[in-house]
């Protein structure tokens, strides 16, 4: 935390009924959630990761085929988690909005997550980075999909004399349910470092 935020926190803080630790909100104090307060993915950071995906996927060729197929069925699977990070949540949370960015986009149809029920606990059980064709079509017939987009988040980890440095990775792509075809995949990445 620099310097000037740091102050700004401790003196609302202090200014609290008996001088005990007070809540606050990145909105009370400016610029609190600017900084980051270690290496560890935070919602901002999957947020930023996700957003550069989500811009890759809609700029690339699988958007015109959509449009060419007049709005198919996509499912969103769950992102696997290849961290020591505990993020499953948050992951969880992005689905909602991946759904949310191809909805409003308007290229094709969404399938809710809730409305996958078992497949998800599936997914996750067998997640892997390698699609088998039966499986993926057998997922594609159970919920009625054409097409899922999918991912995982990974990082590299590094440390030296006092430093560390963490690079993070978001990969995400787009499968044909019929074919188990990758039509688009993408990898963004954020560092994050603690330095002397």
């Amino acid at each position: 935390m620099g310097w000037a935020t740091f102050a700004a926190v401790a003196a609302l803080g202090l200014s609290g009924c008996g001088g005990g630790p007070k809540a606050v909100r990145g909105s009370d104090v400016e610029g609190l959630d600017d900084e980051a307060f270690s290496t560890g993915l935070d919602r901002r950071d999957l947020q930023s990761l996700l957003h550069k995906n989500m811009q890759s996927l809609q700029s690339s060729a699988v958007i015109e085929r959509w449009k060419g197929e007049d709005r198919p069925t996509v499912a969103v699977l769950p992102m696997k988690n290849d961290t020591s990070e505990h993020i499953d949540g948050a992951l969880s949370a992005l689905i909602s909005e991946v759904e949310t960015t191809l909805v409003n986009a308007g290229h094709v149809r969404v399938i809710s997550q809730e409305m996958q029920g078992d497949l998800i606990n599936e997914v996750k059980r067998q997640q892997n980075d390698v699609f088998d064709q039966a499986t993926v079509s057998r997922w594609g017939k159970q919920v009625g999909a054409r097409y899922f987009v999918t991912g995982k988040v990974y990082t590299v980890d590094e440390r030296g004399q006092g430093e560390r440095r963490v690079q993070y990775f978001m990969f995400m792509r787009t499968l044909d349910s019929e074919t188990a075809d990758i039509l688009w995949q993408n990898t963004a990445e954020l560092t994050k470092a603690i330095v002397k």
